[in-house]
């Protein structure tokens, strides 16, 4: 079996408390969020209309820029706690 190297991929920019207000839930339930948005970002496929949380906008942008890819990231419409934003992510050229 070939031996697997194992190593931080990208930083959660969690470093200075960010989330020390959060349970360890919602961190769990911010980094699975984090994750699969790096997946799909891996994909060539467009992300569209995607449901995140709020708390996760600036690392979700800073994954978002890394990948070169145009996105946007605006309010869930209708959502007056401000606790959702809507991602979309163009196709990659």
């Amino acid at each position: 079996m070939a031996e697997r190297e194992f190593g931080l991929v990208f930083s959660f920019s969690i470093d200075h408390g960010e989330l020390d207000s959060e349970s360890p839930q919602e961190c769990f339930v911010l980094g699975y969020e984090l994750a699969t948005i790096n997946a799909m970002l891996e994909s060539s496929r467009p992300i569209v209309n995607q449901p995140v949380h709020a708390k996760n906008k600036e690392r979700i942008e800073q994954r978002c820029i890394a990948s070169g890819r145009q996105f946007s990231l605006g309010w869930f419409p209708d959502d007056l706690s401000e606790s959702w934003m809507l991602l979309n992510v163009d196709v990659t050229d």
